[in-house]
């Protein structure tokens, strides 16, 4: 696991690019600095692997796009090994695009594509993103990852998604892989009775429900987290995200596409259903409405005068209706939003779950609620998914009306 640089030496930065052009323009946005020190360049994965033990860099600016060994296959090899902050760079992605995500599941804390963070740009505007950006990664701690979690798969290192089932007979659990089903039906491992894989779709009610709120930084805690959750916990999650609308759909679908939970982009007047994750940016106040026992989502326009953000506002509507049947999560990201909301949840005896700023990008929305109600401070994603399984799953057999 990476650990936090000393604040007062400056921070040891390695480039690894195959264009000397473009590592030219950064040596000389950063060579006057004396808080960035390059202590090395590489042009390839290969090389940069075998610089990094040497150089021992605070962050690495990583391309994905090189020869030999591309960013990506280093990124891996550099999670499983030697874990360090990495802000990946593309000429050919853009931010909000799979490959940006891809990198962020494997592990990166941030992304610049090259065209467009250079393209009509000065120079000190150019210093000073680069600057803030390795500066944030070089106070953001990242996890090793475990080489068994990953195969290879049209030769990008993918999670295997799964379902969990039970046998009916002795109870056993058994996680089916998307590739390994080939029929309506497994045997049991353990008494071989069959396991029918095929159930009938039917509504859940959302007895449960958790708000997470996110800001930049926090596409990477949600892939560690959303994942990670059964669908069968009961309960349903909103996942507020202050970034650009066609950044956030991009990531719902691409987060659909790698969890068991059902992930969909909120839509004014939906209803929620047990086992369904809702995801939506932040340009419209959004609220919990009761409505016939269960309960939708209501787009409402901001009153004049009103400076409430819409993580606070979800927060808060949903727990003057739910109570303690609510849980408030807040991620990586900047400014305050959501600790008005988290106030409210724990005055309802709610539950309120903070990720470790040490795991935060940008550590704004989590420090100050961390401090003043002196939460848990131990959370990485990890634990965070925990908790909420823990929290839907005590709720998941109980009914409420609203």
């Amino acid at each position: 696991m990476s650990q936090h640089k000393h604040s007062d030496s400056p921070v040891k930065l390695l480039i690894v690019d195959d264009s000397w052009v473009f590592r030219s323009v950064l040596r000389e946005t950063l060579f006057q600095r004396e808080d960035i020190e390059i202590v090395g360049e590489a042009a390839n994965g290969i090389e940069a692997l075998e610089m990094i033990l040497k150089a021992n860099p605070d962050v690495i600016l990583l391309d994905m796009e090189m020869p030999t060994m591309d960013g990506m296959t280093a990124l891996q090899h550099l999670m499983i090994h030697t874990p360090i902050p990495t802000i990946m760079l593309s000429s050919l992605s853009k931010k909000g695009s799979p490959r940006c995500f891809d990198a962020l599941k494997y592990g990166a804390v941030d992304f610049i594509s090259k065209s467009s963070f250079f393209k009509g740009m000065d120079v000190e505007a150019n210093g000073h993103l680069v600057v803030e950006k390795v500066f944030a990664a070089a106070k953001t701690v990242v996890h090793p990852m475990a080489a068994m979690q990953l195969r290879a798969e049209g030769g990008v290192l993918q999670e295997a998604k799964g379902k969990v089932v039970f046998c009916e007979d002795c109870g056993t659990r058994h996680i089916v892989h998307d590739r390994e089903q080939t029929g309506t039906s497994v045997q049991c491992d353990h008494c071989g009775d069959d396991i029918t894989l095929v159930m009938e779709d039917r509504f859940k009610k959302a007895n449960f429900v958790t708000v997470i709120g996110c800001g930049e930084g926090g596409y990477a805690n949600l892939e560690k987290i959303i994942p990670d959750l059964n669908p069968e916990m009961g309960g349903a999650l909103l996942v507020l995200i202050k970034d650009e609308v066609e950044h956030v759909e991009s990531f719902a679908k691409y987060l659909d596409a790698i969890s068991d939970l059902k992930v969909s982009l909120a839509q004014d007047g939906l209803t929620l259903e047990g086992g369904g994750c809702y995801v939506f940016p932040d340009v419209e106040q959004v609220v919990l409405s009761p409505y016939s026992g269960n309960f939708t989502l209501q787009m409402v326009a901001k009153p004049m005068g009103d400076n409430t953000g819409g993580i606070d506002t979800l927060m808060i509507s949903a727990s003057r209706i739910l109570k303690n049947r609510v849980a408030g999560v807040l991620l990586s990201g900047a400014g305050d939003d959501g600790n008005k909301g988290m106030e409210e949840i724990l005055r309802n005896n709610g539950t309120c779950l903070i990720l470790n700023p040490d795991y935060c990008l940008l550590k704004g929305m989590t420090s100050g609620v961390f401090v003043k109600y002196n939460l848990p401070g131990d959370l990485d994603e990890k634990a965070v998914a925990t908790r909420i399984q823990e929290l839907h799953s005590a709720h998941q057999e109980k009914v409420f009306t609203a």
